[in-house]
C-alpha cells in the first residue's frame, strides 16, 4: 500500500500485527484476540465511516530472528494499512526502523521500554506507561521513607525500573538486588530484611512477585511492598496481599464491580471465550477502542498520514471506560500514557490508593 493512497469507501481497514500466539510467552498474544473481539463488534455496527477493521496476526513466538519475516509476509501478502499492538521489546527492534523508515503507522506497540519511549518518531507510539515513569511515581510514593530497596532483573528492563525509582526517591535506593532469569527470589528478600528495608519495590514475574512477599511474611518481614506487575495478584494472593501498591494505566479485570469490566466479560464470552479474563485482555480491548477513536478522527477515507495525525491529536480529552487515565501524545516521544495510577490492593481487588 502507498503511504498516502485513500482507502476507498467501505474498504476494509486491515492491521497487522507480530505476538506471540505460540511459545512461552503466548499469553500476550492474548492483546490481539481481545482487540479482534472489540473489532469484531464494531463490524456488526457498520464499522467506522463505513469501513471495516481486520487485525492479521503473524506469529513470532516473541522471536526476534522471526519477527522481520512476519512483518514482511504481512506488508506483502496482505498490504497492510499499519501495525497495531506489536508485542515486545527484543522483536520489534528488528523492524522498528524498518516501518519508521517507511512512515508505516506503528500503533500501541506492547512496550514501556525506554528504547522505544524516549527516542522521537513520528510513526509510532507505545502502549505501556514507560517503565522509568512507573517507577518514578512509586519512588514518589515511598520518598519519606529512610531505608527502600529494590528486587528484579538484571536487564534494560529492570534498570529503567530502578532508574525511574530512583528519579520518583530523589536518591539512589539504599539497596539493589539484580537477579538472573532463573534466580530464586527468596535470598533477596531475605537480604533485605537484614537490612531492615521499610519498603520493596519488587519488579519482577507476578509469581515471584508472590513468592517474595508470602516468603516475607513467614518471616515476619511486612515492608511497604511495591510491584511492577499487578495482574493476577488478587487471586494468588488473597488477603496476605493487602496493602500491596502498584500501579497501572487500565482498570485491572478484578475490579467486578466496574460496569466496564462487567460489559468486557460479556464481550469476551460473546467474542473470545477460548481466552481467560486477565489484565491482558482488557488492555487488548482499550487499545483497540483507542484504534477505534484514531480512525473516526481520521475521517471517512483515511491515509495513514491522517492516522498518524489523528494520533498527535490526543491530548486527554478522550478516555475508553476501561482506562484509569487518558491518553495524551507527548509531542516529541511516542508515549501517549505518563501518568498513572496508584493502586493498593485489598482482599477483594485493586483500589485507588490513597
Amino acid at each position: 500500500m502507498e503511504s498516502e493512497q485513500a482507502l476507498r469507501p467501505g474498504e476494509t481497514i486491515r492491521f497487522g500485527c507480530h505476538a506471540p500466539l505460540t511459545g512461552a510467552m503466548a499469553m500476550f498474544g492474548e492483546i490481539a484476540v481481545a482487540a479482534q473481539a472489540l473489532f469484531a463488534e464494531v463490524n456488526a455496527a457498520g464499522g467506522v465511516h463505513g469501513h471495516r477493521i481486520a487485525l492479521i496476526v503473524g506469529d513470532d513466538r516473541y522471536d526476534p530472528a522471526e519477527t522481520p519475516a512476519v512483518v514482511e509476509r504481512l506488508l506483502a501478502e496482505q498490504e497492510v494499512f499499519g501495525f497495531l499492538m506489536c508485542v515486545g521489546t527484543p522483536p520489534h527492534l528488528t523492524v522498528l526502523d524498518r516501518l519508521a523508515t517507511a512512515n508505516i503507522p506503528d500503533l500501541a506497540v506492547v512496550t514501556g521500554a525506554s528504547s522505544m519511549a524516549d527516542a522521537p518518531r513520528t510513526n509510532m507510539c507505545v502502549a505501556n506507561m514507560p517503565y522509568h515513569s512507573n517507577g518514578r511515581a512509586l519512588g514518589l510514593h515511598v520518598r519519606e521513607l529512610a531505608r527502600v530497596g529494590t528486587v528484579t532483573y538484571d536487564t534494560a528492563f529492570g534498570r529503567d525500573w530502578v532508574a525511574g525509582f530512583a528519579t520518583g526517591l530523589g536518591r539512589a535506593p539504599e539497596r539493589s538486588r539484580w537477579l538472573g532469569p532463573e534466580e530464586a527470589i527468596e535470598p533477596a528478600v531475605e537480604a533485605m530484611q537484614a537490612e531492615g528495608m521499610e519498603a520493596v519495590l519488587a519488579v519482577v514475574r507476578p509469581e515471584q512477585e508472590v513468592a517474595a512477599i508470602l516468603h516475607g511474611q513467614r518471616r515476619g518481614f511486612r515492608p511497604r511492598w511495591l510491584v511492577g506487575f499487578v495482574d493476577g495478584l488478587t487471586a494468588m494472593l488473597g488477603a496476605a496481599g493487602e496493602g500491596v501498591i502498584g500501579s497501572h494505566w487500565l482498570h485491572m479485570a478484578e475490579g467486578s464491580d466496574s460496569p466496564a469490566i462487567a460489559e468486557h466479560r460479556a464481550l469476551m464470552a460473546r467474542q473470545a471465550p477460548q481466552i481467560e479474563v486477565t489484565g491482558t485482555s482488557v488492555g487488548g480491548q482499550a487499545l483497540a477502542e483507542l484504534t477505534v477513536e484514531l480512525l473516526r478522527r481520521a475521517g471517512p477515507c483515511p491515509t495513514r498520514s491522517r492516522l498518524l495525525a489523528a494520533l498527535d491529536s490526543l491530548d486527554g480529552g478522550w478516555r475508553s471506560p476501561l482506562m484509569r487515565i487518558s491518553p495524551r501524545k507527548e509531542p516529541r516521544r511516542p508515549v501517549i500514557f505518563d501518568e498513572v495510577a496508584l493502586l493498593r490492593l485489598t482482599a477483594e481487588g485493586w483500589v485507588e490508593a490513597g
